[in-house]
């Protein structure tokens, strides 16, 4: 008899970052976690903004999944994103995620949310009843001895990519949408099962 966690694939549905931004602000990360314990901090190949998480999901229910959001690639067209401060998540003084902002036409990507929402319901999906918020989880678990605060954190410095005319350096278009499965203890942990993008 096979176990369930074979029988199972834990996904889940997000915007990656691109890999040039994320190789800059993992090296930002790296700094600030010299002077601020985390206990994990996310490696830059998994920086994602999370549209939907879908959890232990059976494997027989892959097909249909990926079937249903490809109809919903068609729909949607490429849209401008761009990194902003962040902040926290839990208790002030011992926060449970660290994060980073997102602007740009955040009504196209609350539309993407809402559309991949809508069309994993069918197949027995439930979306979060919390209102959406798009973030880049940077880290978890603050473990220091002293309290948290913003000052200790110090002013989170975005990605600036781009030659010195670029008014939009850390701007980046978002063309496509990916299902990620969850490999436990391995580095990086998301691995990419489907790449849907926009027609």
């Amino acid at each position: 008899m096979k176990s369930a966690a074979k029988e199972t694939e834990r996904l889940f549905i997000a915007v990656k970052l691109p890999e040039e931004i994320g190789r800059v602000l993992g090296q930002e990360c790296a700094e600030i976690s010299e002077r601020l314990k985390f206990a994990k901090w996310t490696h830059p190949l998994d920086y994602h903004i999370t549209l939907q998480f879908l959890g232990d999901t059976r494997k027989e229910q892959i097909p249909a999944l990926l079937e249903a959001l490809k109809e919903i690639s068609g729909k949607h067209t490429p849209f401008k994103l761009q990194l902003k401060e962040g902040g926290t998540f839990g208790p002030g003084s011992a926060p449970r995620v660290l994060w980073a902002g997102v602007s740009g036409e955040l009504e196209k990507l609350q539309g993407l949310q809402h559309g991949v929402v809508s069309a994993t319901a069918p197949l027995g999906f439930r979306a979060e009843e919390r209102p959406y918020a798009p973030h880049l989880t940077l880290a978890r678990k603050y473990r220091d001895e002293l309290p948290f605060s913003t000052e200790r954190l110090g002013k989170l410095r975005v990605p600036k990519l781009g030659d010195e005319n670029n008014c939009s350096e850390n701007d980046w278009t978002v063309d496509c949408f990916v299902v990620y499965a969850t490999r436990m203890h391995a580095i990086p942990m998301y691995e990419i099962i489907e790449n849907l993008t926009f027609f």
